[in-house]
């Protein structure tokens, strides 16, 4: 009796250990799924899992006295009667406590299989989150995964002195809004909408004047890029879109956008100082007509990228413009004007009054001479040279960049040769330096910059807006910049220019004073 006994208790805590520890282990090793219900709901199956095991290891206890008391029995005692109620009782106490890790032991079956289901409700749960996700994922990205972004400026802009007969003060305001769309690993497009002038390429400006009538938005941008696996140095470009090549306002105006194709092609290189390399080409036509030869810039730049030191970085870039047939953009500007003497139309020069059908080019006023009535005196191939320096002081928040722009018309009065238009009046410059940054709050930047432009130098139509006049004129330019906050930037900037006196302009002219107080928030 002593050994089944024994026996039988042996074999209840052996079920009893090997049905708890398993299902307790499995579910101990789960991860809770996301969902705050579901996972309350594990937790708690959890917890009653814990309970069960502190209850089979006080039966196990229980199991190990009986074994103990029944060991220290007499081992000669011969076997109690069957119908003695003193020793009926052990018998009845060992079975009921064998009937109680039985159900224990169902209970914890239940109970990982109830855990079972809910994890499988959780799985289903987790699958469907993923199908929705992505659903959603393939519809936007037919659409183009969009990036969106822009500005809003407010000036205040005062002029005094120069050739003025008084001061003048006016209050301008720029909007600008862009979306860029990632269609594919190959393909990017978007589009940007701006403020300003529809007949006014070189700024994004709107006078607030007009008698508060409401002002334009207009297409600033809409392009497509494709950067072919295939041929990964390669990127083409395509439609109105923003530089794909490097230059300062000497030569083209920042808010200016060419349209037409561009090409570039860009190396890197594994080396100590010499970093990259990248070829760009571009074809930009500015006059379609069906009645005359359109006119159009094509160009190229060689850039080059090298660190020369740790702190020290030079960027090169040597490009060049070709204008074909830029006569039309003195019509444009309304140099080629119409008049009726003796009832026959004849071209002349000095008349104020644009041709029928004539597009009308605002911005600048042109200063390039003019050597008949619609005619340049120049043709426009400019051979813009630059280098830049990145240094870094040391100081996060104070980097240092220096660098120069000379550009030279290489046909300078190559459409007629008179003395009105001198051929050495063909070189411009650009000198800048600026410390310092505008990226996080409390962040201020300082700049000069230095522009003398000879009349023939650059194509006076695109570039800088805010100089004295676009050709034959010095400027000095003084910028500050603060990032109050982490969107809003607070700028001032001082231009002071003329002028150049030369034999076509001899008079000295007095300085022209225009600041720029901007309000700047970007988003």
């Amino acid at each position: 009796m002593t050994m089944l006994t024994k026996s039988r208790a042996a074999r209840a805590v052996l079920a009893a250990v090997l049905l708890a520890g398993p299902v307790a282990a499995e579910e101990a090793s789960k991860t809770p799924p996301p969902a705050e219900s579901v996972q309350a709901q594990l937790q708690q199956q959890g917890q009653r899992i814990l309970e069960l095991e502190r209850l089979l290891k006080q039966q196990a206890l229980l199991l190990e006295k009986l074994q103990q008391q029944l060991a220290a029995l007499p081992a000669a005692a011969p076997p109690p009667a069957p119908s003695s109620a003193s020793a009926a009782a052990p018998a009845v106490q060992g079975a009921s406590q064998q009937q109680e890790v039985e159900r224990l032991t169902g209970e914890v079956d239940a109970l990982a299989q109830n855990s079972k289901e809910m994890q499988d409700k959780v799985n289903n749960l987790e699958k469907k989150a993923a199908d929705s996700e992505k659903s959603l994922g393939a519809k936007i990205k037919g659409l183009g995964n969009f990036a969106f972004s822009g500005d809003v400026r407010l000036r205040y802009e005062p002029f005094f002195g120069g050739t003025l007969t008084q001061d003048r003060h006016r209050e301008r305001v720029r909007l600008r809004f862009h979306a860029i769309a990632k269609f594919s690993d190959e393909l990017t497009g978007g589009f940007s909408l701006a403020s300003g002038d529809v007949f006014d390429p070189i700024s994004t400006n709107q006078t607030l004047t007009a008698f508060y009538t409401r002002k334009p938005i207009l297409i600033d941008r809409a392009f497509i890029q494709y950067d072919p696996k295939w041929l990964d140095p390669l990127t083409l470009t395509g439609g109105k879109f923003a530089y794909t090549w490097y230059r300062t306002e000497l030569t083209f105006d920042n808010d200016l956008n060419p349209e037409g194709f561009s090409q570039a092609l860009s190396w890197d290189f594994d080396n100590s100082v010499f970093k990259k390399i990248t070829l760009v080409g571009f074809q930009l036509p500015f006059r379609e007509t069906s009645s005359f030869d359109d006119s159009f810039l094509h160009g190229g730049q060689v850039q080059g990228y090298w660190k020369l030191t740790d702190r020290i970085k030079l960027a090169t870039y040597a490009a060049f413009y070709n204008w074909h047939r830029a006569d039309p953009i003195l019509a444009a500007q309304g140099n080629v004007t119409v008049a009726v003497t003796g009832g026959a139309c004849a071209v002349i020069i000095g008349c104020t009054v644009t041709p029928p059908n004539t597009f009308t080019l605002a911005g600048s006023t042109n200063t390039n001479t003019v050597a008949a009535p619609g005619k340049f005196a120049s043709k426009f191939a400019l051979l813009d040279l630059i280098g830049r320096l990145d240094i870094d002081t040391g100081k996060a928040r104070w980097p240092l960049m220096l660098q120069l722009n000379f550009v030279q018309n290489t046909r300078a009065c190559a459409n007629v040769f008179i003395v009105t238009c001198n051929p050495h009046d063909r070189q411009g410059w650009w000198a800048e330096a600026q410390l310092g940054q505008t990226k996080e709050k409390g962040d201020i930047n300082f700049g000069y910059t230095f522009i003398r432009l000879e009349r023939e130098a650059v194509l006076a139509a695109f570039n800088f807006s805010d100089l004295r006049q676009p050709t034959n004129e010095v400027n000095h330019r003084i910028n500050v910049a603060y990032q109050a906050y982490k969107n809003v930037t607070l700028g001032y900037t001082l231009l002071v220019g003329r002028a150049l006196q030369t034999a076509t302009s001899p008079t000295a002219e007095a300085w022209l004073k225009r600041m720029q107080f901007d309000v700047i928030y970007k988003f």
